[in-house]
This record gives structure tokens, sequence and C-alpha cells, in this order.
């Protein structure tokens, strides 16, 4: 079996953390490494972390923590924990998120099954207990670049790829919405990502995480402009597509339950 690397970004996240890592233990995968990365959180996150895994021997797991010497943000802090990753497999957890047990054995087998370097799944939503989900987000078969190009479809939460074969891939210092930009440069090199039908994780809404689609228009816009390098024209065209995407075919994804 080939090391999975975990990318886990925290900030102020006491309430969830514990969670969080729990569903990472709990995988049916092994081995695994989680590369924990503060970022000057001033809750007591990262003593609970030091904590967390000072008391976990769970077998096949080993634990990388650093903490950031000043707040840097979520795409300088992924890259410090990405930077710490040695495993075949980059696959990405926020501390207030949850993987189902079986995530990473099914997403690695589908995988390989199909020859593919990237893949991703569907996740349930839910607001304070996991066990009651109220939505279950679909994903598309198969999920290519020029798809992701016109949204994000891609849930973080559930995006694993093969280092292997495409290289560790930066995450954009952009101060939002860089998984999509880093998304986008994965399946640029990696190719077509598999979608995996079943739920294989579950995503926390919050105050912090529930923040409106229209207050994010601007760094939206910014990926196609900054990170993508494409002309203001061509980028406020790509951003009709965007609305369209985002707010019709996207929005049907997401089934109640």
């Amino acid at each position: 079996m080939d090391l999975v690397s975990v990318i886990m970004p925290v900030f102020n996240a006491i309430d969830t953390l514990g969670q969080a890592l729990d569903s990472i233990v709990q995988q049916d995968y092994r081995p695994i490494e989680i590369c924990l990365v503060d970022d000057k959180s001033d809750d007591g996150s990262y003593a609970f972390a030091k904590d967390y895994t000072s008391k976990n021997t769970a077998q096949g797991i080993d634990f990388k923590l650093l903490q950031n010497h000043s707040n840097k943000g979520a795409g300088f802090t992924r890259n410090k924990a990405l930077e710490l990753a040695t495993g075949r497999y980059i696959a990405f957890l926020d501390a207030d998120d949850l993987w189902k047990p079986h995530k990473l054995t099914t997403q690695i087998q589908a995988m390989q099954e199909g020859g593919k370097a990237v893949s991703y799944g569907a996740y349930e939503i839910f607001e304070n207990d996991p066990d009651k989900p109220i939505a279950i987000h679909k994903v598309f078969s198969v999920l290519t670049y020029k798809e992701l190009l016109k949204t994000n479809y891609l849930g973080n939460l559930t995006g694993i790829y093969d280092a292997s074969a495409i290289g560790k891939i930066p995450i954009p210092l952009m101060r939002k919405r860089q998984d999509w930009a880093m998304w986008l440069d994965v399946l640029k090199t990696g190719g077509d990502a598999i979608g995996i039908q079943e739920p294989i994780a579950s995503y926390r809404l919050g105050d912090g995480l529930s923040a409106s689609k229209w207050g994010l228009i601007k760094y939206n816009y910014a990926v196609y402009r900054e990170h993508l390098g494409y002309g203001s024209i061509k980028s406020s065209l790509k951003m009709l597509s965007f609305f369209y995407e985002q707010f019709l075919v996207k929005r049907k994804l997401k089934k109640s339950i």
C-alpha cells in the first residue's frame, strides 16, 4: 500500500479539529501521514493537535506538525503542509470537515483500476451533526479540465491526486478560491478526475463557510484574470459562463435530504 499524505491547514478550529483528525485515523486505508500546519491560532488548536498526536498511537498513522510564526492564510499554510508531504498520494481535509471511513480506499482503488491520477467524490452537507446531513452534493462520473474551468465542481475535501505521476502541485497564494485554482492546475497536468458517486466526506456548514456566493465574485474573477492570466475581456466572458454554471447547473447537483 502506498503512503497517503493528508494536507490539513488549521486556524482556530479547537471545536472541530478532534473530529476531523478522528475521521483520518479511522480510515480503513494505511499507511497515512497527517501533515498539519497551524496558522498561528489563538484558541489552543496547536496545543490540542500536539496533545492529540502524543496520545494517538494508531498503527500506520504518522503526524507531522508545524505552526506558522504569524497568520499567513490558507494558501501559504497548505503549501507548508505540502512541503512536509512524502506520500505518493496527496489528499486534503480542512479542520472542520470529515471523511467517511472508506474514503481513501475507494478513491485509490478507482484510480488504480481506471488508470487515472486524480479523483474526487460526492459529499454530504451538515450543520451540527454529521450523522444528520441536510443535503448531498453529487458529482460527475468524470470531471474534465474544461468543465472545471466553468466553475469549481471539485470539493477540496474529496480531492486526491497521484504525486508520483504528476508531481506536487503548489497551492496559489490567493486570498480565496486558491483550492479551485490548484485543482485546475492538477487537472491540466494530470488529466480527467474520476468521480466517486457515493458520498465519501462530510462538509460542515458554518458562519465562516456559508458566505454569500455573490460576495466572492471578485475572487472567482481573479482565478481567470490573475491565476490563469486571461485578459480582462476573456475573464469577463468566462464569468458569464461561471454564473450560468454556478447558479443553474451546479445547483442541480445539490440534493436536499
